[in-house]
């Protein structure tokens, strides 16, 4: 049985002044598969993630992976190759199906690629973890697959910390542009708007482009604005790959602390360039704490448990404050962001 809740807590902790948490829970549904059972020991747990050698699914992987050896439980992790890899990543999660496991745990290339294989998964009653990239709801509704619980960043909470991070930086009436992933990608353009909806009235968005989520795509793409618009005072795009390859654009025309790049993700590299005095600033999310707290999820399904139909992990503004204390920690966050199990 199920019960709808709703529930909302800020966590205030972090390294530096520059901060935005929201952990919001809202609507509880119950786990169906090993009720009654508290021991994780031995629990199989199957983890089907975007490309590993992609720093960001690395990190959520790397969390997924503590905290099933923390607990005791047995982890399978298989990845597609691409971010677009729809049908290689579904063959992958159909022999995970056939071999058996007590959860699984997905964080998918599109909103319904994965829906054919969840489907017989779902009729067992066996618990569904949707980790990151949300599943289109009606899509799994249509193909009988629910969903015990979905953990992930809220894009446009993220894509509005870069908004704030942006008018700390540009002048009021500045000129941003906006250089996006792939052009239907539901995560990037979250993170659109989230900027957008924050810069309203504040800043002038010139030009929205997409990428890809290709470094050098958007490198060459932010040269190309630079030269069109000379009077650009900063760039915001969803993915840190992006954000590297921007400010490389923006150093390379001479424009270095001239010209603001915000990017989400807060990746290695964006830590780094921030403590440099490259990027004056980089939203942070925690794909590492996504990882771990989706295997809490499958462990507390697994026990019978009644736990939120949806986790939205915190985010971060890093700037030269706090970026030295976020890289220490990296990828888990920094030492004194506190979050609790949101399943316990």
């Amino acid at each position: 049985m199920a019960h709808r809740t709703t529930r909302k807590r800020l966590v205030l902790a972090a390294a530096g002044t520059s901060l935005i948490v929201v952990s919001a829970l809202s609507g509880c549904s119950a786990g169906t598969a090993g009720a009654g059972s508290t021991d994780a020991a031995g629990v199989k747990i199957a983890l089907v993630i975007k490309p590993l050698d992609n720093t960001y699914f690395g990190a959520m992987a790397q969390g997924a992976e503590k905290a099933a050896k923390a607990a005791g439980a047995k982890l399978t992790t298989v990845a597609a190759e691409t971010v677009t890899d729809d049908s290689g990543q579904a063959t992958k999660l159909n022999a995970l199906v056939t071999a058996g496991y007590d959860c699984y745990i997905v964080n998918p290339t599109s909103q319904t690629n994965l829906l054919t294989g969840l489907a017989p998964v779902s009729q067992a009653g066996t618990p569904i973890v949707n980790l990151d990239l949300p599943i289109d709801t009606k899509a799994a509704e249509a193909a009988g697959v629910k969903l015990t619980t979905y953990v992930g960043t809220n894009n446009e909470t993220a894509g509005a910390a870069g908004g704030t991070a942006m008018l700390s930086l540009v002048p009021e009436g500045g000129e941003v542009a906006l250089i996006g992933g792939l052009v239907a990608d539901p995560g990037s353009n979250a993170r659109l708007k989230g900027f957008t909806d924050t810069v309203d009235g504040k800043l002038k968005i010139t030009q929205t482009v997409a990428a890809d989520f290709d470094k050098a795509k958007a490198k060459s793409a932010a040269a190309t604005i630079l030269i069109a618009n000379p009077n650009i005072k900063g760039f915001f795009t969803p993915s840190g790959d992006m954000a590297m390859g921007i400010e490389q654009a923006v150093e390379e025309a001479g424009l270095k602390g001239k010209v603001a790049v915000v990017g989400v993700d807060g990746t290695q590299d964006q830590l780094k360039d921030i403590i440099a005095g490259g990027q004056p600033a980089a939203v942070e999310q925690f794909p590492y704490l996504m990882g771990e707290q989706s295997v809490q999820a499958c462990l507390a399904a697994h026990s019978g448990k009644k736990i939120p139909a949806k986790v939205e992990t915190p985010v971060l503004i890093v700037d030269k404050k706090n970026a030295d204390a976020a890289l220490k920690n990296f990828p888990a966050p920094p030492a004194d962001f506190t979050v609790p199990n949101p399943f316990e």
